[in-house]
């Protein structure tokens, strides 16, 4: 029964994913919806930045940065997205793959078969915090589609009505699509990863099922920034 429910889930995402990108690669406003998305990263976070935040820091306290650093990271991944960052995820350490895949999964709505130019998941990430980023973004996936959907409203973007339909549409999409492909790479992913990293794979092991638990917290409580 569930593995016919899957199936047919499979193929709508699959369906789904082909209109999105295709949709989204031949529209004007990509861009901005990435820009969008930036922002609904500080919102889920309990942070309700402008356009400056993804820019500049000076408006911010510091206990405000240090709640809002996973969302900066992501920020600072798409702002400077160079084979250069992408060599320097590959080798980091244990700890950092960690907090990679909890801001990427947390946050972020797009599901990530790459961070950035030269950093594929299933190759930067170990085999524990690949099942961790995946797990991470399929149960945070409500909080953040809820979070994107809400900023489709703010002011500060000032969409036009086409604008906020499409863009609406677009985090639906993404949140099915992600969901399909979290679903079904953090098994194969984390096989390849294993290869890649063999040891980080086993020191992060028992750090990133404690982290698994975390996540769920994380998921349920980012509700609570809604307002």
């Amino acid at each position: 029964m569930m593995g016919k429910i899957y199936e047919n889930f499979s193929k709508i995402a699959i369906v789904i994913t082909l209109i999105l990108y295709a949709w989204a690669s031949f529209s004007s406003l990509d861009e901005k919806y990435q820009t969008k998305v930036l922002l609904s990263t500080f919102s889920v976070l309990g942070e309700n930045q402008n356009s400056s935040a993804l820019t500049s820091m000076s408006q911010m306290n510091n206990d405000q940065i240090k709640n809002s650093s996973k969302a900066f990271f992501i920020t600072y991944m798409d702002t400077f997205n160079s084979g250069a960052l992408g060599k320097e995820m590959r080798q980091t350490d244990a700890k950092s793959k960690r907090t990679i895949a909890l801001a990427y999964g947390e946050t972020d709505l797009r599901y990530h078969l790459k961070f950035i130019k030269g950093a594929w998941v299933p190759i930067t990430l170990d085999m524990s915090t690949n099942v961790l980023y995946n797990f991470s973004y399929i149960v945070n996936t409500p909080s953040k589609l809820i979070h994107n959907l809400k900023m489709n409203f703010n002011e500060t973007l000032q969409l036009t009505n086409f604008e906020r339909m499409t863009f609406i549409i677009w985090d639906v999409f993404h949140a099915i699509s992600g969901v399909w492909l979290a679903s079904f790479i953090i098994l194969l992913g984390s096989m390849v990863a294993l290869l890649f990293h063999p040891i980080q794979s086993i020191i992060n092991f028992f750090p990133s099922l404690w982290l698994i638990i975390t996540t769920v917290w994380e998921g349920i409580s980012n509700f609570m920034n809604l307002r």
